[in-house]
């Protein structure tokens, strides 16, 4: 299958999984200091989805000879370190975490279907199924994350008072579509 995009191919799948290690770092530190039992739920369960996600990735790279980079593992895991140190170190943990958390969801859904259109035109129709399984997960983490704002707010102690009080979609909303189901 050796084309002009396979080493294109092999060099996307190392940084997906760089980028895979990077999240569950985050995701891990993500956890400590969630602030409230169904924020730490949602990461906790995109920390299985994201071990699901390098098992496929690893897989992908396998079947193409190719390795991770260490390199970029460890440049991620660094990242991923600094980024959730700063986030722990600031006012509002829970709130800042889940803003982060949302952008780098995204993050990957674009750095993924950039990764999908490498391997149509490498004409990989394996790594194009496990990229479209790891879409499905990515775009659901960033609904999931989209929806837990208000959540995050409370925890955070910026809003407090009667959730049920709030008009939909205001500020402390804990139900509806402003909270997470874990």
């Amino acid at each position: 299958m050796e084309t002009d995009y396979e080493s294109e191919l092999v060099d996307a799948l190392a940084d997906a999984h760089a980028m895979e290690k990077q999240s569950l770092t985050t995701l891990q530190a993500a956890v400590k200091v969630a602030g409230d039992p169904q924020l730490e739920a949602l990461y906790k369960g995109h920390i299985v989805e994201t071990q699901r996600h390098l098992e496929l990735i690893e897989a992908r790279l396998e079947a193409h000879g190719g390795s991770r980079s260490m390199l970029k593992d460890l440049a991620g895991r660094v990242s991923a370190l600094v980024l959730g140190a700063g986030v722990v170190a600031q006012k509002h943990t829970p709130a800042k975490l889940v803003a982060v958390a949302y952008g780098y969801e995204n993050f990957e859904v674009a750095a993924y279907e950039l990764l999908r259109r490498l391997a149509q035109k490498a004409g990989d129709t394996e790594t194009v199924e496990a990229v479209d399984r790891i879409l499905v997960n990515e775009r659901q983490a960033v609904e999931k994350l989209g929806a837990s704002y208000d959540l995050a707010l409370q925890a955070a102690g910026v809003v407090t008072g009667d959730p049920a009080s709030t008009p939909p979609g205001g500020a402390g909303a804990a139900s509806g579509p402003g909270v997470v189901d874990a």
